[in-house]
This record gives structure tokens, sequence and C-alpha cells, in this order.
């Protein structure tokens, strides 16, 4: 319990609780499980898949994507950015997530990018616009619709998800303003304030115009695509508050948004629901899609 408001740094927390809040290692002490299922299921569904792998993208080795095809003429396309802090994971172990897309005929891409520290966040969601706009421009090779192109993301990746929500495509980049028809963002950060002042920062390395500039739900647009956000009960309350915070802010503008606080789950198993068509999310996902 503190003591004194002096030993708070952020909100009700002192270093340590705050620290604590960001880590997911702690709270879920079997974490190395999940990453082994992740692997072994990405595995099996890229064996059984139809899929066109290791497409470059942009100048850098790091910028490849998967290509899941749906298999049906001109179908919607979900561009899926994985988490893992920002520092780790990489879309060959992100590959599981497509079996329930494709299965609902939507072709599924899945991108890696320069992960921290060779990369500063900065950089990474600049990758990720590039492959927002590449996916864009040649999904049609693959049998999909430019016109039907959605993203999602967790935990980190549902972070890097709110910056190309927010991402003003007609005036940067001179793409369609409307490129993103919606989005499902899970366990993500949206306020980057909080990470900056915990152990994270150790390697985000974030100053005061990083915060600004890489936190979403500073930037929101004047008009916003339909959002469905989710989170687990078993949770962080930083990344329940995260969530809860970017749902409202986008409701407050008027947007769409579809707010899921999924029983029983934690930030693991949150992910494992992308290949769970039974899960509000993605049950939502597809009745957005269609």
């Amino acid at each position: 319990m503190l003591k004194s408001d002096e030993m708070k740094i952020w909100l009700n927390y002192n270093q340590e609780e705050l620290d604590y809040n960001y880590n997911q290692r702690e709270l879920v002490t079997n974490w190395e499980e999940y990453l082994h299922y992740f692997d072994a299921e990405s595995k099996r569904v890229r064996a059984k898949l139809n899929s066109q792998l290791d497409i470059s993208y942009g100048p850098s080795k790091d910028q490849t994507l998967d290509v899941f095809p749906a298999g049906s003429s001109a179908s919607p396309v979900v561009v899926y950015i994985h988490g893992g802090a920002w520092t780790r994971t990489h879309k060959d172990t992100n590959s599981f997530q497509a079996e329930a897309f494709v299965d609902a005929g939507v072709t599924f891409v899945s991108v890696h990018f320069g992960l921290v520290p060779n990369v500063t966040l900065g950089e990474q969601v600049a990758h990720n616009r590039t492959a927002i706009e590449w996916a864009w421009r040649n999904c049609r090779d693959f049998g999909s619709d430019p016109d039907r192109l959605y993203v999602a993301g967790h935990s980190s990746g549902g972070h890097i998800v709110g910056m190309m929500i927010t991402t003003d495509w007609e005036k940067e980049h001179g793409l369609p303003a409307n490129l993103i028809k919606g989005a499902l963002a899970c366990s993500g950060m949206y306020d980057l304030e909080a990470p900056r002042r915990s152990y994270r920062n150790e390697y985000l390395h974030l100053d005061d115009e990083a915060v600004e500039l890489l936190s979403p739900i500073r930037h929101l647009p004047d008009h916003g695509c339909p959002l469905i956000i989710g989170y687990g009960e078993n949770e962080h309350e930083e990344f329940r508050r995260q969530s809860q915070e970017f749902a409202a802010a986008w409701r407050a503008q008027e947007f769409e948004c579809q707010e899921f606080d999924l029983p029983d789950l934690n930030h693991f198993e949150v992910s494992q629901q992308f290949n769970n068509p039974d899960s509000p999310i993605l049950q939502a996902m597809f009745a957005l899609i269609r």
C-alpha cells in the first residue's frame, strides 16, 4: 500500500507497481508454454494452407510478409500485426491466426518488421505503414479487393493498429483517406506515457516528442473506421485501462466501436482468440467484414 502521494509516479502506481503492470511475464508465469503453442500452431497452419511466404515489401531485410489467400475472387484482406513488446516474435510464429480468417473467406497477411532496439519505435510504425500500402497496392495479385482492406493486431501489435487507423493516409501518403475499412485491436497500448515511465523505456527510449507522436489516442482522426477493441478479464489493470480509454475516445468522436471484455482470459489467451471462430472478437470482425 502506498504511504504518500510522493511515491506515486503514474495514476495510483509507484514504480514497482507500474513496472509490474507492463510486464506480462510477471502475471502469466507459464508464458513460455504459450509461445511454444503459437510456434507449433503456426507451423501446422503453414503446412495446411496455401501461402506465399517471405514476400519483401520494403528495402530492409526485416520488411517481409506472408500471404494466405482466401482462394475466392475479390476477397477481403486482413493485415495482421504481431505483438511481442515491440522487441520480439516474428511473422513465422504468427501464422496460426490465418486459419480462422481463410476459413471465413478472408485473405490473411502476416507482417514482419524491424524490432526495437534494432530500429526505433517510430521506424517500426513506418515499416507497418509501408506494409499496409503494399497490401493495398498488390492485393489484387492474390485475389483480394483493395477496397476491402482491414487491419488487426494484438499487444504491441494492437498499438501499431492504433497508429495505422489514426494515420492520415491521404495527406501523408497520397492514398485514399478510408484505405482501412475496419480494425481489430486487442490488448494494446494507446498512450505511451505510462510505458515511458515504466521499465520498458530502458529499451524504448521514448521522450516527450516520441510519446506525443506515437500515442494513437492523441491523434484521433476526423473520420474513423469501425473499430473492435478486445482485452482479457485476467490481464493487467493497465492493459485493460488502455483499451477501455481508447474505446471511449473512439466513441466520443462518434465513430463506431465495439468493446469486448473477454471473460477468464489472460494476455496470451487473448492472442489465441484470433484463431477461434467462436470468439466474440472474431464473430464481430467477420460480421464487420461481411
